[in-house]
């Protein structure tokens, strides 16, 4: 962070802010031009012909064009048409979200006869024009370059970018020398990104072909025989359905029943087993709604509407409730529920869908499956234990892929701004701060919490500054997580305005939050909305311990019952009860109330009955410090 316009010795400032000495800031129309994709075409030209084309998800998802997946298109001898060149860059020109439009990709392969597709524009550089084409992809594909696109992107219900705007704007170019450079690092973790895709498709094709071995009977493992049996579906178990869910007992994080929705099919550590839900119920209300208590190692699966062609098939862990979109198959006692659930995964239940307005699926299709079944249980637990370490070992591979992805969007944000350099600088380089500033360590995990934190309490009562403020406050020291946080006591209570700037600046660059400013009755306030990209967060967020998310979800949870003044109240209960545990002093209703109340004047704007209600409602619900983190002082 540049403090006071400190500007660091081989820096220099900009119309972009501060870069390195060496870079310039260039237009884009100075590097190249831009021209059409295939225009005049037909549906009836597409599919045949002597040409190719590049089509739109090729651009949209990799940041080099895969010559392997072109398509053909009909071009007549006489006709006018723009073709693709080495080196060309393509971006998409429109969609439904500003942060999609402009995607770049680049192509890097000598191809003859080959066109853009009509949704994309090509962008040819100049010769000798001091920019290379893969740099400029990555640039385009990083946090620093989808901002500028998405500010680019114009509209109201489709975003559109158009290439005299885009020609018209400027980027931050390192010299050639540091662009190979730069080029060459992220190409190293592409590749490595590249190898674990490779050897996770082997290890897919390998698991389907065991599967259509071991669970026909085709194959069997080492020291097994007997019989295989063909019988239904319905023979090996019974099938119950799901109940209503009605809003207002949805969003508990804590109960007896964990309450399944088809939504959390998708959470991240779920492939296989439900074993992480968004809503919790008690059995009084499980009763209430007259829920079907689905026994754990049930198999469930969507059984009505488009998620059915989703073909998952989950195992409950726990026994459990689910929605009336969701259906369970509950095993007899002597059958083996992974393998059946994973017999189930090679049937395509979306086959087997009633002709209906909604697609939906009927007990009577769903019991008339056969299935191949060995004659001892023992055979069925062989045969799943086998698949399963595949699955295991598959995503074992996709966490360390994901891992270098990162790996790679942290190096993209450092190389590409020249926060870090890959060449020797013409002067040394000194931190970005002032000589004398005092450098705040403030981890990666602030900047993800707070994310997560506006993405589940946006639409609650009293949400803007001060609640984040109070939740990330509560949160981090009743869950115990490092935010590099230095609070002091301010008028609503913990305050740390470093930390805070410093998330809105995070917010800010990554697009994951949008920050709205309003001026009302001579005060700012500000308001933070999660974006499309928030899910970017939530990703990270769900590759922390879920003893850990448990924890944060559930206070948070309690939170969001909370108004402003009651989040205020509990913020500064919180830190004056934990002080005196820090301190070793003693504890009582009276002395907290005498620390809340000398916290600051504004405090007396709470009656003692209703400070007295929030301790009390802390101690029900469990929001009890015990003296961890720093002690919390004046200014």
């Amino acid at each position: 962070m540049i403090k006071n316009n400190y500007i660091p010795q081989g820096y220099k400032q900009t119309e972009l802010g501060i870069i390195p000495e060496e870079w310039e800031v260039v237009k884009l129309g100075n590097l190249g031009v831009t021209y059409t994709g295939l225009s005049g075409k037909r549906k009836c030209d597409f599919g045949w012909g002597s040409a190719k084309y590049i089509p739109f998800l090729n651009i949209l998802n990799n940041p080099q064009i895969d010559i392997d997946d072109l398509e053909y298109v009909n071009i007549m001898p006489n006709e006018v048409q723009n073709a693709v060149q080495n080196g060309d860059l393509f971006f998409n020109t429109s969609s439904e979200t500003p942060e999609e439009v402009g995607m770049c990709s680049v192509l890097t392969d000598k191809i003859e006869n080959t066109y853009l597709n009509s949704f994309c524009f090509g962008y040819r550089l100049f010769d000798n024009n001091g920019a290379i084409g893969i740099f400029l992809s990555y640039y385009f594909r990083s946090a620093i370059g989808r901002v500028l696109m998405s500010i680019l992107a114009q509209g109201a219900t489709r975003y559109n970018l158009a290439k005299t705007t885009f020609l018209e704007s400027t980027i931050a170019l390192p010299p050639i020398k540091e662009q190979r450079r730069i080029v060459e690092a992220l190409s190293d973790v592409d590749a490595l990104i590249a190898a674990l895709d490779k050897k996770i498709a082997k290890k897919r094709l390998i698991k389907q072909g065991a599967m259509q071995q071991l669970l026909t009977g085709k194959k069997r493992l080492q020291g097994f025989k007997g019989d295989i049996q063909r019988v239904t579906l319905s023979e090996l178990g019974r099938f119950v359905s799901g109940n209503g869910f009605p809003l207002q007992y949805q969003g508990d994080l804590i109960g007896d029943y964990p309450f399944y929705k088809v939504s959390d099919f998708n959470t991240k550590g779920n492939e296989n087993y439900l074993n992480i839900s968004n809503n919790y119920i008690t059995k009084d209300i499980a009763n209430n709604l007259k829920c079907n208590i689905i026994p754990k190692n049930s198999i469930v699966f969507a059984k009505i509407g488009a998620a059915i062609f989703l073909e998952r098939k989950k195992i409950c862990l726990t026994d459990c409730c689910i929605d009336n979109n969701i259906m369970s198959f509950i095993p007899n006692e002597n059958i083996d529920a992974l393998f059946v659930c994973y017999f189930l995964r090679t049937v395509s239940f979306g086959e087997l869908v009633e002709t209906t307005a909604l697609p939906s699926l009927g007990i009577k299709a769903l019991g008339e499956i056969i299935v191949n079944l060995p004659s001892t249980v023992e055979e069925q637990r062989a045969i799943a234990k086998t698949l399963l370490d595949m699955d295991k070992e598959i995503a074992d591979l996709e966490v360390r892929r994901d891992k270098y992805k990162l790996i790679k969007s942290g190096m993209m944000q450092k190389l590409l701004t020249g926060q870090i350099r890959l060449v020797k600088p013409l002067a040394p380089i000194i931190p970005l701060e002032t000589p004398d500033a005092q450098i705040r360590e403030i981890p990666l995990q602030t900047h993800v919490v707070a994310g997560h934190i506006v993405n589940a309490l946006y639409q609650s009562s009293g949400w803007g500054r001060t609640k984040l403020q109070k939740t990330l406050h509560l949160v981090g020291y009743h869950c115990q997580l490092d935010f590099g946080n230095d609070y002091i006591r301010n008028t609503a209570g913990p305050d740390d305005q470093t930390m805070m700037n410093h998330i809105d600046s995070k917010f800010k660059q990554y697009r994951h939050v949008r920050i709205e400013v309003k001026k009302e009755n001579g005060k700012t306030r500000y308001n933070y909305i999660p974006t499309a990209m928030i899910d970017e967060l939530e990703q990270v967020y769900e590759t922390y311990p879920q003893t850990i998310r448990h924890a944060v979800d559930s206070l948070i949870n309690k939170i969001k019952k909370m108004d402003l003044t009651c989040a205020e109240i509990v913020s500064t209960l919180y830190a004056v009860w934990n002080n005196r545990i820090i301190k070793g002093e003693p504890i009582s209703d009276d002395l907290l109330l005498e620390d809340f109340y000398a916290w600051s004047k504004h405090k007396l704007d709470f009656s003692p009955d209703q400070v007295l209600c929030e301790l009390n409602y802390m101690r029900k619900e469990e929001i009890i410090p015990i003296g961890w983190g720093k002690y919390i002082d004046k200014k």
